[in-house]
């Protein structure tokens, strides 16, 4: 059997520790409002703002939507659905995540990353 991409990874993760895993020490995780206030600058800042969505009893995982080069954009889907859908553009590195960008549809996503959207995906 081959070794999985990291998109494959990615679209496997089921706890957060396998998430922690794909994690660069050095990501950064931007706010759709690139807001200083809700920027993750480090893997021990994601992991914070992870558990503390988990306290509150948020759980999910990711559906992967397009991949390019070094970006991938995922949609988080949540346990329990959330009011808000948005998506998330991995980058990655020597496969590890090295930035995530929130954005409020996959289609902003995907123009950020240079994807051609894919019609059925809203």
């Amino acid at each position: 059997m081959g070794r999985l991409t990291i998109a494959e990874q990615i679209a496997a993760v089921r706890t957060p520790e396998e998430l922690y895993e794909l994690l660069d020490p050095d990501v950064m995780w931007y706010s759709t409002e690139v807001d200083s206030n809700y920027t993750c600058n480090d893997r021990e800042d994601v992991i914070a703002c992870i558990e503390r969505n988990i306290a509150w009893g948020l759980t999910g995982r990711f559906e992967v939507l397009g991949v390019r080069d070094d970006f991938v954009v995922v949609r988080p889907v949540l346990d329990p659905p959330g009011a808000r859908t948005f998506s998330l553009l991995l980058r990655v590195r020597d496969d590890a995540i090295v930035e995530m960008r929130d954005f409020d549809s996959p289609a902003a996503a995907f123009r950020y990353a240079g994807i051609e959207p894919t019609p059925a995906i809203p």
